[in-house]
C-alpha cells in the first residue's frame, strides 16, 4: 500500500472517530414516547405520586424545553432527586433520573442542561399534601385535629405540626407569626407527605392558612356561655360538660370541633358532644337516681339562623339532676361586635 493510500486512510479514520466523539444535544422528546402519565419518585423520601394526564402533560412539555448534553459519569453518585417513570398499561416504558438541577440520568448515561436549570421545586410541589384541621394546643408548637374527611386523619386523630420553616397566612392572606395561631382556629396546612407514626403523629408544615371562623359558632359560645352562669350551683364540683347538639343542623362536623376546642379552652372542664342516653351508658349518669355527678349537660334544640339578619332563634336547657335544671326559649342576634340574648319562657326544676 502506498503512502498516499495510508495517509488518506488514516484522514478518514480520524475524521470518522471525531464524528463519533462529537457531542449531540438529547432532548427528551428524541425519546418518542407514547406514555399515559408519568410517575415520580422522590429520591429523598422515597414518596411516589402518580400524575394525572394533564399534570403528566405539562411536565412532560415542561422538559421538552430543556437541552441536554452527555458529559462523564460522575466520580462519586450521593444520590438522587427524582425519577420519572413514564407510564403506559400500568407499566413503566421508560425512566429518566433528576440528579439534580444541572444533570439528569438515562440509560446508563449521565446529561448535563445546557443553559435551563431543572427546577426541583416544580417536581417538589407533586408532593405536597394539605388537610384542614382545628388547633387543639399551642403551647409547643400546634397541635390539631384533623377533619374526618381528609388524608391527614387517615394517619392520626392528633397531628403534631411542626412550624420552624412554616410560612403562616392570615384570613387575608397576609404572612403573619405563628403567635396569630389562637386555639379553636381552623387552620389548612401544606406539607411533604411525611408523617411520623408516633402519637399524636408528626408532621412539618410548610404552609399554614388560618381559615375564616364560621361566625356561628360564636353565637352558640354566647348561648352556652349564658346558661353556664344561670343557676351557677349546678356547676359545683362538676369536671365535665356534656354538649347534646344532635338538634342542631347548621354547623358542620369541623364546626362542632371547634365549638368543643373553644369552649374547653374557656373553662379549662373537659368538653365532650353527647347526648343523656349515651351518658347513662357510659355510667356518667346515674339514671336510678336521675343525677349526673361529674358534669352537666347542656341541650340546644330547635336552632333557626338567619344569615341575613344574623339572628338565632333555639331552644336550650341545662341538667344536672331531676330536681336540678334550667330551660328557656332563646333568640341571639349579632350586632356587629356581640351577640345579644334575649330569652323567654324560662323554668326552673
Amino acid at each position: 500500500m502506498s503512502r498516499k493510500t495510508c495517509l488518506y486512510l488514516f484522514i478518514l479514520l480520524f475524521s470518522g472517530i471525531l464524528v463519533g466523539c462529537t457531542t449531540k444535544n438529547f432532548f427528551i422528546e428524541d425519546m418518542n414516547l407514547e406514555f399515559t402519565n408519568i410517575e415520580v419518585r422522590d429520591g429523598t423520601t422515597g414518596n411516589m405520586v402518580s400524575l394525572d394526564e394533564k399534570q403528566s402533560e405539562e411536565l412532560y412539555n415542561y422538559l421538552k424545553k430543556i437541552g441536554f448534553t452527555k458529559g462523564k459519569s460522575p466520580k462519586q453518585i450521593t444520590g438522587w432527586s427524582y425519577a420519572l417513570d413514564f407510564m403506559a398499561d400500568g407499566k413503566a416504558i421508560d425512566t429518566i433520573v433528576i440528579q439534580d438541577e444541572t444533570t439528569i440520568g438515562y440509560k446508563n448515561y449521565f446529561y448535563k442542561s445546557n443553559d435551563i436549570a431543572i427546577d426541583l421545586d416544580y417536581l417538589a410541589s407533586f408532593f405536597k399534601y394539605t388537610f384542614k384541621a382545628v388547633v387543639i394546643d399551642n403551647s409547643n408548637g400546634l397541635l390539631v385535629k384533623p377533619e374526618a374527611d381528609t388524608n391527614g386523619f387517615t394517619s392520626s386523630d392528633k397531628i403534631s405540626v411542626g412550624t420552624n420553616n412554616s410560612i403562616i397566612y392570615d384570613e387575608d392572606k397576609k404572612e403573619v407569626d405563628l403567635s396569630e395561631i389562637q386555639i379553636g382556629d381552623s387552620i389548612k396546612v401544606t406539607y411533604n407527605g411525611n408523617i411520623l407514626e408516633s402519637y399524636p403523629a408528626q408532621i412539618s408544615a410548610d404552609y399554614i392558612n388560618i381559615l375564616k371562623t364560621n361566625l356561628l359558632i360564636d353565637g352558640y359560645i354566647a348561648i352556652i356561655d349564658d346558661i353556664y352562669k344561670d343557676d351557677s350551683a349546678l356547676n359545683n364540683d362538676i369536671n365535665m360538660i356534656a354538649l347534646d347538639l344532635t338538634g342542631i343542623t347548621n354547623l358542620s362536623e369541623t364546626d362542632k370541633d371547634i365549638l368543643l376546642v373553644k369552649l374547653y379552652d374557656m373553662y379549662g372542664l373537659e368538653v365532650k358532644e353527647s347526648t343523656y342516653d349515651r351518658l347513662v351508658e357510659e355510667g356518667l349518669i346515674n339514671e336510678k337516681e336521675l343525677y349526673f355527678p361529674t358534669g352537666i349537660i347542656i341541650s340546644i334544640s330547635n336552632s333557626e339562623y338567619k344569615e341575613s339578619k344574623k339572628t338565632l332563634t333555639y331552644d336550650i336547657k341545662k341538667w344536672r339532676s331531676g330536681l336540678g335544671a334550667i330551660g328557656y326559649e332563646g333568640n341571639v342576634k349579632f350586632n356587629g361586635e356581640e351577640w345579644i340574648i334575649t330569652k323567654k319562657n324560662m323554668w326552673i326544676s
